[in-house]
């Protein structure tokens, strides 16, 4: 199991945007991270999340904890709807349409977990994407 960290940061909000995932497989541990000029905390958590998968082979099982609600219920419990309205929201236009279809098709045929963690709660792997995450941000001020 490859166990991934995921988080994403604006500041200000919208603004310059950092994300970062910190991949551990077979204790090993490796750290990613990108910016954008001008993005939003949901655009960064989701490339988190899509930067990582992307950079793992697709026969692995992975678990992916994001502090994220957005990201984890968008996965787990809206994403089959939107699709089935042609990635509409009920109430019309879906936020980061480009994002979640890219991640849609990158969870396609694979084994993925989605876990929750409290953001701010002392898990140390989520407190350094965040901070990673947050530097980048700041870097793009």
């Amino acid at each position: 199991m490859i166990e991934i960290y995921t988080d994403g940061s604006c500041d200000p909000h919208p603004g310059p945007g950092g994300w970062a995932a910190l991949i551990i497989k077979n204790g090993e541990e490796k750290m990613i991270h990108g910016s954008e000029d001008h993005s939003t905390n949901n655009r960064m958590e989701l490339t988190a999340a899509l930067e990582a998968m992307q950079s793992i082979n697709h026969g692995s099982k992975i678990r992916i904890h994001t502090d994220s609600q957005y990201l984890k219920k968008g996965v787990t419990e809206w994403m089959a709807n939107w699709k089935a309205r042609n990635w509409k929201r009920k109430g019309g236009k879906l936020a980061n349409v480009d994002l979640w279809k890219r991640l849609s098709e990158e969870i396609e045929g694979r084994e993925i977990e989605w876990k929750w963690v409290k953001a701010h709660a002392g898990n140390p792997y989520n407190t350094r994407v965040d901070m990673k995450a947050r530097a980048i941000a700041r870097k793009g001020k």
